[in-house]
């Protein structure tokens, strides 16, 4: 069974939105499976929630953003057995680099406790 290229947009959307809610209520203690997972955020509890929550918030935008783009581009979208299709599935996934940026530059300001 071959999915639609916006419906894996939508449910990465989604899924991604869901899981960074918990992270936005820092509802998840430190541990290394679930959260925003950089060494900066092992240093103390404090470092961990204030960089889950700051990250969960930025992760959140872009689920919301994925959703958007696979909703709205659902009528332009190639057909999965296009040549195209690799290029519309992974381009607005390269929209998490910046999400990543943010958050390790929003790491860097937070002391060394």
């Amino acid at each position: 069974m071959i999915v639609p290229i916006p419906s894996v947009h939508v449910g990465i959307g989604l899924l991604t939105a869901l899981v960074s809610i918990p992270l936005i209520l820092r509802r998840v203690p430190m541990n290394h499976l679930y959260g925003v997972r950089i060494p900066k955020a092992f240093v103390s509890s404090e470092n961990w929630y204030e960089i889950n929550a700051y990250g969960g918030t930025l992760l959140f935008g872009f689920g919301l953003f994925l959703l958007a783009v696979g909703w709205l581009g659902r009528d332009l979208a190639p057909p999965p057995t296009s040549p195209w299709a690799p290029v519309w599935l992974v381009v607005p996934l390269l929209g998490l680099a910046p999400v990543i940026a943010r958050i390790y530059a929003f790491a860097r300001r937070l002391p060394d406790r």
